[in-house]
């Protein structure tokens, strides 16, 4: 006990007369950070999605109403293709040959029941096109048994879907030239043509691709925001509307299509690269060693895919590496030592980068309490350094060698730490507590301009009941195929499956999954053990080390405890600051070891190697099947086809 308050008193007395220094950014620093920087943003805006989608719709308006479609002649049709907006229904089709006597259509369908060989009982079965809005803007390609006709019947069994375009195909998946199109309930009278489902078929495709349709939680995230842009009510309210606000600006500058609802994703997962310089330079001070983690970040598997997808975790893990960073800016003042206003500016600007986050993701909020733990020990160094200049005084004789500088310095340190204490509280209390209640109310303004049914304040206080019952209670079975639990994630155990594309040649595949550059992750595992051990063996704290742990941990253990079903993707905020811990064991190998250096850098290349080897399925490229069996599944958990 003795020994460690006498190794704090030396620290006190260390941080009251050893001012802490960062190191600048230079001109190469500069150069280093935009250079990954602009190769990595060549790289995400490359295929990120489509401009040219189908833009006209017709909605369907009332049961029973028919639509009547003439083929330029009569042939086979063997697909029915289309791509649809907001709403759900119920469509059944109808042919003829003549235009006179229509056929129902029907399709050979497998039953629950077996024949006395035990072979499945296959019976026809009305083909019905049931579309609910979780499909919208995903084109949907419906097999069927070929049938000639030069005549089909659109019959609305359950009306209100908003079809952007259908075709009627043959057998190679090419739509059929259209004759007319015919409405017999006058919609078109009132702008709302149904030849408008039929008015852009030049951009029916053969196959599907993500770059023209939506996939995985971009059925909820960039519908909502484009619902935001349109004042309807909102789809998604599992997570506050920020991130889906910053979306729709997207939409709002290139319209609603593939690359509009994923550009502003995109480019805030590469502006995390020059925070992630940023908060690596502070730290580990060399431009060598902030090149390193910002680098790994650069080729890691999830950020890629993560940031490329229109969902809301781009700006959740912005934030929050934005707050950490702002906040080790914070552990690097010192109100004892410094001008008050130098220290309270960083925590006004984390205070701000958490109240945009939590509007953004309730995970911001975890990040939160890790931040009130760097505080709060910030808080209790300076209160060390009080007591030691009270101390100080104290002692005859060492009051008595002091030179009259020194006597007044200490003297002010232990008079004004109350004050300044105060003053810190409050003005943490201002930006951490008024200021991100006033950014997450303003959030929900989207939600008030609502035109049928604005919210209130009671409705946004129920909307936090929704969230908070959602993610502690809501689970969404046992059995879901991409379920991974927390302790899985670090070594990249089971991806998840995003996108797989249909209609493409035997052999060929588009498909997307979700997770982490295995030389990344199972480094990152390696780094941390590393790390544990040498400071273990060293006997000695590490600050840098200790803040980066928190920050992990904060975004880490929440998991843990969570009842809900979880996923690898929960595991991406945590992973910036792995790959910081990687940063610094990096540096301990190059400064340790005589060809540490090349260590390094032959790790760096194989990352690179591994970005370049998984691309295709970390990006969704049409590529060979047998190369990803053969190459890249390397795991039989790992699912990509």
């Amino acid at each position: 006990m003795n020994s460690t308050k006498k190794r704090w008193k030396m620290n006190a007395r260390r941080r009251l007369f050893l001012h802490i220094q960062h190191e600048r950014m230079t001109l190469i620093d500069w150069i280093v950070m935009l250079a990954i920087t602009l190769v990595y943003a060549v790289a995400a805006f490359t295929n990120l999605g489509s401009f040219d989608i189908p833009t006209t719709f017709y909605t369907t308006q009332s049961s029973g109403d028919e639509i009547v479609v003439e083929l330029s002649e009569t042939t086979e049709i063997s697909m029915i293709k289309y791509y649809t907006s907001f709403g759900n229904g119920v469509l059944s089709l109808y042919y003829s040959e003549d235009g006179e006597g229509y056929t129902r259509l029907e399709t050979l369908t497998q039953s629950d029941e077996v024949d006395d060989e035990g072979n499945f009982i296959y019976t026809q079965a009305p083909v019905e096109l049931v579309h609910d809005a979780i499909d919208m803007y995903e084109w949907q390609f419906v097999n069927i048994d070929s049938f000639t006709a030069k005549h089909i019947m659109i019959h609305v069994d359950v009306p209100d879907i908003q079809i952007l375009e259908m075709a009627f195909c043959d057998s190679s998946g090419a739509p059929l030239p259209i004759a007319s199109v015919e409405d017999n309930n006058y919609s078109a009278m009132r702008g709302n043509p149904a030849s408008a489902m039929f008015d852009e078929q030049n951009l029916v495709p053969t196959m599907t691709s993500y770059m023209g349709e939506m996939y995985f939680d971009e059925v909820y995230h960039a519908r909502t925001a484009y619902e935001q842009i349109l004042h309807m009510s909102p789809y998604e309210i599992t997570h506050p509307p920020l991130g889906k606000t910053i979306l729709g600006l997207g939409i709002r500058i290139f319209g609603m299509n593939p690359f509009g609802w994923r550009v502003m994703g995109a480019l805030f997962g590469v502006l995390m690269l020059p925070l992630m310089y940023l908060l690596a330079k502070r730290m580990l001070k060399k431009t060598l060693y902030a090149f390193i983690p910002t680098f790994l970040f650069a080729v890691d598997f999830m950020h890629f895919t993560q940031t490329r997808i229109a969902t809301i975790d781009s700006y959740s893990v912005f934030f929050i590496l934005a707050m950490y960073l702002f906040m080790y800016m914070y552990t690097e003042k010192n109100f004892n030592t410094q001008p008050m206003h130098k220290t309270l500016l960083p925590l006004a600007l984390t205070g701000i980068a958490f109240g945009l986050g939590a509007a953004t993701k309730w995970l911001c909020l975890y990040a939160g309490v890790g931040l009130a733990v760097i505080f709060f020990i910030q808080l209790a160094k300076r209160w060390q350094e009080a007591r030691y200049a009270r101390g100080a005084l104290r002692e005859k004789t060492v009051y008595e060698n002091m030179d009259e500088k020194k006597r007044r310095y200490l003297m002010g340190i232990s008079r004004d730490f109350k004050k300044k204490t105060l003053i810190t509280l409050l003005w943490c209390l201002l930006f951490f507590i008024i200021v991100p209640m006033i950014i997450y109310y303003i959030a929900y303004i989207p939600y008030m301009k609502v035109a049928d049914t604005p919210y209130d304040f009671s409705r946004i206080l129920d909307n936090q009941n929704y969230m908070f019952k959602y993610h502690t209670q809501y689970v969404l079975g046992s059995t879901h195929p991409f379920a991974s639990a927390w302790y899985q994630w670090p070594i990249d155990l089971r991806p998840m499956w995003l996108f797989k594309g249909q209609g493409y040649p035997e052999g060929t595949m588009s498909s997307m999954s979700s997770f982490g550059n295995p030389a990344v992750w199972w480094g990152g595992l390696f780094s941390i053990i590393a790390l544990i051990i040498i400071r273990i063996k060293d006997n000695r704290p590490s600050r840098r080390i200790m803040f980066v742990a928190i920050a992990a941990l904060s975004n880490f253990l929440p998991w843990v405890i969570v009842q809900r079903e979880t996923y690898i993707y929960h595991y991406f905020a945590t992973v910036p600051f792995v790959i910081l811990l990687m940063g610094i064991l990096a540096k301990h190998i190059i400064e340790k070891y005589k060809h540490g250096k090349i260590y390094v850098f032959v790790f760096l290349g194989i990352a690179l190697i591994l970005f370049a080897m998984f691309y295709p399925i970390i990006s969704g490229v049409p590529f060979s099947r047998y190369y990803c069996d053969t190459f890249l599944r390397w795991l039989p958990t790992w699912p990509f086809f």
